[in-house]
């Protein structure tokens, strides 16, 4: 088992179905990336409690077992995908720390929204939540109920005041698909007492446009073959992104970490989209 080549595309797997939607759309998406896939799972063998003089004998065929369930998902995306590079890693580590080891020399971390607790089957799953929180790559997360998508439907991408990184992960995406980009600016009114001038209104959302519109340009010229469109909407950004993700193949969105003592870890728009959300949501470190 060699390590992860520089920009492929590692995958978190356990036995859960949420981790094998995420194989399955980390494998199509290093397919067309045309990198290699690496599929990695944890595992320990003193996970069973028992007498200490019984752990040797518990760990050689726990081990045995997840080396055997490794191989049998590379081979099972090798048959899927001819062509493509698999390799697997098995990890001595806690998850989220072996795959943050992983995301060091990889180009795109994938896991599935949550683990094997069937109790969170909404929730986001805390290795998800640690990674999308502290990876140094975007990172993005799989919901197990997520419904396959036209390899081009659009790339929505959610876009937010001098914030480069989420539209650049979203350009290059789209190109690498042969997908437009759709890129969502929301607003509100601070004081509502705003909503009585309609004037007021138009001058807010003009504004909200024209800076939309010139991030979207600069982006653009990077990636000048991509088909874009802005939207500009009323709403709560989540709200936004997810009324305008039907029929798209990805959601990207900045992760807006909160410094602040009870803030989210990952900022409040990027936490409620990932658990709304019923398709691949990328989450892009700024």
């Amino acid at each position: 088992m060699s390590t992860a080549p520089s920009k492929s595309v590692v995958v978190g797997l356990d036995q859960s179905d949420g981790a094998r939607a995420a194989l399955d759309w980390a494998a199509a998406e290093a397919a067309l990336r045309g990198v290699p896939l690496l599929v990695a799972t944890a595992w320990s063998g003193l996970e069973h409690e028992g007498p200490e003089e019984y752990q040797p004998n518990i760990a050689e065929p726990v081990h045995r077992a997840a080396t055997q369930f490794l191989e049998d998902a590379a081979a099972d995306m090798r048959k899927r995908h001819p062509g493509l590079d698999v390799d697997t890693r098995l990890m001595g580590d806690e998850p989220v720390e072996g795959l943050m080891g992983l995301a060091e020399d990889a180009g795109l971390v994938v896991v599935g929204r949550r683990g094997m607790n069937n109790l969170l089957r909404a929730l986001l799953g805390s290795v998800s939540q640690q990674l999308v929180a502290h990876s140094p790559v975007p990172v993005v997360v799989v919901p197990e109920s997520a419904v396959p998508a036209p390899e081009r439907g659009p790339v929505v991408v959610g876009v937010a005041r001098e914030v480069a990184a989420p539209l650049a992960f979203a350009f290059a995406e789209a190109e690498t698909r042969g997908a437009p980009v759709l890129a969502v600016r929301a607003w509100t009114l601070s004081n509502p007492y705003v909503a009585s001038s309609p004037d007021a209104v138009t001058g807010i959302e003009s504004e909200e446009d024209r800076e939309l519109r010139s991030l979207v340009d600069a982006a653009h010229q990077q990636h000048p073959t991509v088909e874009v469109r802005v939207q500009v909407e009323f709403a709560s950004p989540e709200a936004a992104l997810i009324n305008a993700s039907g029929g798209a193949s990805l959601v990207v969105v900045g992760r807006h970490r909160r410094h602040s003592r009870y803030g989210l870890p990952l900022g409040q728009v990027p936490h409620r989209v990932l658990h709304l959300a019923d398709l691949p949501v990328a989450v892009v470190p700024n």
